[in-house]
């Protein structure tokens, strides 16, 4: 049990806090926040262009270490738009 609460505290970022406790309120506590980021952290992805199932399970695995890497990511729709803003090249010259 120490070892699945050590690994769960490494995935959600507690063993950075120096979260200790009893292993049992470690991974509960661990994966009711993982679970309250989630959504939060689909909703970044989905407004980038990406997959919301996807980063869904990854939210909830990683809690905090999804959704910043769902904030640091670039998103997919600004390099689609963003040659839209040029018009065609032309030709009378």
């Amino acid at each position: 049990m120490t070892v699945i609460a050590t690994i769960v505290s490494y995935a959600s970022g507690f063993a950075l806090m120096r979260m200790h406790g009893a292993p049992v309120n470690l991974i509960a506590t661990s994966l009711i926040v993982d679970a309250s980021l989630a959504p939060l952290t689909v909703l970044i992805a989905v407004r980038r262009g990406r997959s919301g199932a996807l980063w869904a399970a990854i939210g909830f695995i990683f809690g905090a270490w999804a959704l910043l890497a769902a904030l640091l990511l670039f998103s997919l729709r600004r390099q689609a738009d963003s040659a839209s803003y040029f018009p065609p090249p032309s030709d009378a010259a």
